[in-house]
């Protein structure tokens, strides 16, 4: 008896062959089809991948940061395979995102797909998820003050802020428990999800067929995919649509595995080039240090910047909050059986729109990315002088304020006779600073500086900002003689009773 055979006797290949390979697809079907194989094919790459830096990571703050340090230099081939796992990581989002654009794009969340499109918002989040957890494990700068940002994001849900902070956490602050939780949940509890996602995804892609070119299904189509005449419809139309003689072997999967493999390239091109950064170890001390997270979370990053401090819980919670919801539902609120983009302006204005914002903000989030103004004092600056050039940063100011060389970076408050501090520690005492910011109407009546004063920072906050901007002396500043101009507001005067 053949091996086949015996095979066949006891696992049914022939069957599984022509249910599974040997079967008809809808004809012309474009390269965008592929996008989901490819996802497929990375989330293979980080599964490999990250069993083998696995191998070798210590998920522990004493020991994690020097574990990736000697993947990096110790390890043969190990930059390679952590620049792959680090670039796929953007990869799978990349990929996610762009098969959710073309299943919208085409109507292919509609009858009879409305659970796979679910399957998809869900493997989206878990992808989103999977890139939050892993970010943290390299444990230097970079990743503990980015996660520190996300988890104070989390704290903000109204009700269960502090519970899941403390959830994600292990306790009130980042430390060897939050270590282990994120490490838990991208090795073991998110590549298990999301491998189970994927594997419902492609037994609803078998079981439904892949979604033929949307004009198939408008000629004479009923209003709304509620409609009960609408099945038997789609039926007809999907049984024309596979009349043609293109099968699923080999004439799709030759394109889904052209695509896999260039994906799998360009990868290891970046790996190549451009490796995965490692910055100085996690220092918790140095509130100096100005956090930034992956580019796919910048958008909401950027826009928690922009709005008012009274607003972040709302948008924090609520934005992402509404967006998973409207992704979920929309296939139960858009019945309209018209599938292409051509016939549905508004829903791609809505897309367009969202693209765009997106863009703008991750652009912006990138200029905000200057160098730290650094005083030439000839000496390295304080941990509170430090702290304060963070603020000065955080808090925009160098976006009106020229400081040396460093231009104003944007228009955030439009002050064209902003002064320039480049020599401000030689005009001003840092006791004029802290007063003057607090309240700079009490020293201008037509200041258009806004007040720093409580609760927009705190008196340290302050100090250490007036500390910082003490510094600021220009060149060889140290050696330069002061010339105070300070002038105090009078303060009133209160009549007795």
């Amino acid at each position: 008896m053949s091996l086949h055979k015996w095979l066949n006797e006891r696992v049914d290949l022939d069957g599984m062959y022509t249910g599974l390979l040997d079967r008809k697809v809808p004809s012309g079907l474009s390269w965008a089809h592929t996008l989901g194989s490819a996802t497929l094919a990375v989330f293979v790459v980080q599964a490999l991948t990250g069993i083998a830096l696995a191998m070798y990571y210590a998920p522990s703050p004493d020991h994690a940061y020097d574990s990736v340090r000697y993947i990096q230099t110790a390890v043969i081939s190990g930059p390679l395979v952590r620049g792959i796992h680090h670039w796929g990581a953007s990869a799978m989002v990349v990929l996610v995102v762009a098969h959710m654009i073309r299943v919208f794009t085409m109507g292919a969340y509609k009858y009879p797909r409305e659970a796979n499109w679910l399957l998809g918002v869900v493997l989206f989040i878990l992808t989103m998820a999977f890139g939050f957890t892993g970010y943290l494990l390299p444990w230097d700068q970079k990743a503990y003050w980015a996660t520190q940002v996300g988890t104070n994001i989390a704290g903000t849900t109204p009700v269960i802020g502090d519970i899941l902070v403390k959830l994600l956490r292990g306790g009130s602050q980042l430390g060897a428990g939050t270590l282990t939780r994120f490490y838990a949940m991208h090795v073991l509890l998110f590549p298990m999800l999301i491998a189970g996602v994927i594997g419902l995804h492609m037994v609803l892609v078998i079981r439904q067929g892949i979604a033929p070119k949307p004009k198939l299904l408008e000629e004479g189509s009923p209003l709304t995919t509620s409609d009960a005449q609408y099945p038997a419809y789609y039926q007809a139309q999907y049984k024309e649509a596979k009349r043609g003689d293109q099968r699923f072997w080999p004439d799709v999967i030759a394109k889904d595995a052209a695509v896999a493999v260039l994906t799998i390239l360009v990868l290891v091109l970046l790996a190549k080039t451009f490796g995965a950064g490692l910055e100085a170890p996690a220092d918790p001390s140095d509130s100096s240090y100005k956090p930034l997270p992956e580019w796919y979370f910048l958008p909401f990053f950027q826009l928690l910047k922009l709005v008012p401090g009274s607003l972040e819980s709302v948008v924090a919670v609520g934005i992402p909050g509404a967006g998973i919801l409207a992704l979920l539902f929309l296939p139960f609120y858009d019945r309209k059986s018209t599938r292409s983009f051509r016939h549905r302006p508004w829903a791609m204005a809505t897309l367009g729109t969202l693209m765009v914002s997106c863009g703008l903000l991750i652009g912006a989030a990138y200029r905000d990315i200057s160098p730290m103004v650094e005083p030439d004092t000839g000496r390295p600056l304080t941990s509170a002088e430090r702290a304060g050039r963070a603020l000065f940063k955080g808090q925009g100011c160098n976006s009106c304020h020229q400081v040396g060389a460093n231009k104003p970076t944007g228009k955030a408050g439009d002050l064209p006779d902003a002064p320039d501090l480049t020599e401000v520690g030689l005009r001003h005492t840092g006791v004029w600073m802290h007063s003057f910011m607090e309240d700079p109407l009490r020293f201008h009546k037509n200041s258009k500086m806004p007040a720093f004063g409580p609760p927009i920072l705190s008196h340290q906050e302050i100090e250490e900002l007036s500390r910082y901007m003490s510094s600021l002396r220009g060149k060889n500043g140290d050696a330069k003689q002061p010339q105070f101009v300070d002038t105090f507001p009078e303060t009133p005067k209160h009549k007795e009773p």
